[in-house]
């Protein structure tokens, strides 16, 4: 009587087994599989983006292939058998029916799992489409809101942001020091320069074509009647689609200077040097822009400090001389509050009416491919390759100990010898030379690395040729990424590729250099074109009932 209980016990479980699968197989599945695709198409795509680095630093052909699906299909099956033999034979006779009626169950259970996974390279148009839009400005305040440091952002894709390149860092470094005391913002907007119209075209910019009718003496507040012959009057409106055009989207990046909260005078002197980068901006850009702030009742009093080349100008100095008596909010509200970077040129004759003296784009970004080999090429590099060695020594200097702070490290011009860059690059100046090494000396003195933004020379005039030639050799020292390359590769690698009888990789313990690959990558896939293939229509089976 025992045996037949525990016979028909295991015929129950056998039968849950199967019939439960569903309720147990499938939640597992997802389990066990979702996050090891994730994490291994995650892994893979980092080393593609990494491969392609190596790629153009080596001047080959990019390659892009995307996971655009995959589908795991799981499935479970078992099976229970039962059987008794020696039907009607007692226990504790002789022979074969010594054990009398006896019972069997046996039971079996098989999981599979068929993985497709769908890969799609990007060839052609959609290629080309990635590889050479250039990065919008929109992408740019995307990136921005998101916390990604403005100096590596605006470095990594912008090909110019003032009218003289030589300016480029001059401006960009006043930039990073506003953004790391948190006084600046930039929005993605619509400038009101390049979206000016001429008054004789009617609704150039709203997307139809309206062609004028000529009122009938018996048309009235767009009614239709008779005329006097007794005939109707028909009127036709047409109306043409007009494709959108460039001047409907987002053409300019804003940086806009935020409020001073003066809390005490443990601020004053950030607020004042704030004002004096701020001045130093307007100055740089002064002509370029259509700025009329309103302007409070007291601005007279500081008519020295108005907004003017020359104003400017006695603004920054006498805020260097930290002049008593200055009400910095007070000025600062006297004085533009945002500066338009524009990518689409101002018409002449609205360049003239605004009173322009140029009407040029201001801001010019890199595509996809650009970013790339803007990083990677020779001789102004954002990335550096260099052996582990070299990497121990950038890492130690003062001024990149706290360089999680700034987001970049900046090196010294004997770091840059082997490699063919600034300021070494084929017929390398000595003038250049020797403004890195005064770059590197201010650097290094005073407190200058806690702040290794702004390169300040010795004569202060933050208007002349030293000013200008130190900030451009002070930003083309700055590297975003550290790229170590070598015989051997280490275990904890972040990443890496082997290629040319050597590994290259981003070490585990850089922290830096990890997120300014993660901005890479991201631009990389702003600028991917989606997919147009047709995913596959799966059904997923996990169990017998289910």
């Amino acid at each position: 009587m025992l045996r037949t209980h525990s016979g028909k016990f295991a015929f129950v479980a056998g039968a849950f087994a199967l019939f439960g699968g569903c309720q147990i197989i499938g939640p597992v599945a997802i389990d066990q599989g979702r996050g090891s695709y994730n994490n291994i198409i995650q892994s893979t795509s980092k080393e593609q983006t990494f491969t392609n680095i190596i790629r153009v630093y080596h001047h080959e052909p990019t390659s892009f292939m995307d996971v655009t699906e995959v589908d795991a299909t799981s499935t479970f099956s078992g099976t229970v058998n039962g059987g008794v033999s020696g039907i009607g034979a007692r226990a504790g006779t002789t022979g074969g029916t010594l054990a009398g009626q006896v019972e069997s169950v046996a039971g079996g259970v098989t999981y599979s799992e068929s993985p497709l996974i769908r890969y799609q390279p990007i060839l052609g148009q959609a290629l080309v489409a990635q590889l050479v839009t250039p990065v919008s400005p929109g992408s740019l305040e995307s990136l921005f809101v998101s916390s990604w440091n403005v100096t590596p952002l605006i470095d990594f894709s912008t090909a110019y942001l003032t009218l003289d390149f030589t300016e480029f860092y001059s401006a960009l470094n006043a930039i990073a020091e506003l953004y790391y005391d948190n006084v600046i913002a930039l929005i993605a907007t619509k400038s009101d320069l390049t979206k000016e119209q001429d008054p004789t075209k009617d609704n150039q910019d709203s997307g139809t074509v309206r062609k004028p009718i000529p009122k009938t003496p018996n048309q009235n507040r767009g009614h239709i009647n008779s005329n006097t012959t007794g005939q109707t009057q028909k009127i036709t409106l047409e109306v043409t689609n007009k494709a959108m055009s460039s001047t409907s989207i987002t053409d300019t990046l804003v940086i806009y200077l935020n409020p001073f909260q003066l809390n005490g005078p443990e601020n004053l002197n950030q607020h004042r040097r704030d004002l004096q980068l701020w001045a130093r901006l307007l100055w740089l850009y002064f002509g370029t822009q259509k700025n009329s702030p309103a302007r409070p009742d007291n601005c007279g009093r500081y008519g020295k400090y108005q907004y003017t080349e020359a104003g400017l100008k006695n603004l920054d100095r006498d805020l260097e001389r930290k002049l008593p008596g200055l009400d910095l909010n007070a000025i600062r509200k006297c004085l533009p509050n945002f500066i338009e970077l524009r990518t689409m040129p101002v018409k002449i004759p609205v360049s003239v009416a605004a009173g322009l003296s140029s009407g040029a784009p201001l801001l010019r970004t890199f595509s996809a491919l650009g970013i790339l080999k803007n990083a990677t090429e020779a001789p102004y590099r954002r990335i550096a390759f260099i052996d582990a060695g070299d990497y121990l020594r950038i890492r130690s200097y003062p001024w990149n100990r706290d360089a999680g702070n700034f987001s970049f490290y900046t090196l010294t011009s004997d770091d840059t010898k082997n490699s063919g860059d600034f300021p070494y690059e084929l017929g390398g100046s000595k003038n250049d030379i020797q403004a890195a090494n005064e770059a590197i000396d201010w650097l290094s003195s005073s407190n200058n690395g806690e702040k290794p933004f702004v390169y300040e020379p010795m004569n202060r005039d933050a208007y002349g040729y030293d000013y200008s030639r130190g900030n451009r050799a002070l930003g083309l020292l700055r590297r975003y990424v550290l790229i170590i390359h070598g015989d051997s590769l280490p275990k904890n690698a972040y990443v890496a590729h082997f290629d040319r009888g050597e590994w290259f990789y981003i070490a585990n313990d850089d922290e830096i250099s990890q997120k300014n690959f993660d901005l890479i990558s991201l631009f990389m896939t702003m600028m991917a074109v989606p997919s147009t293939t047709t995913p596959v229509g799966t059904s997923i089976s996990v169990g017998g009932g289910g």
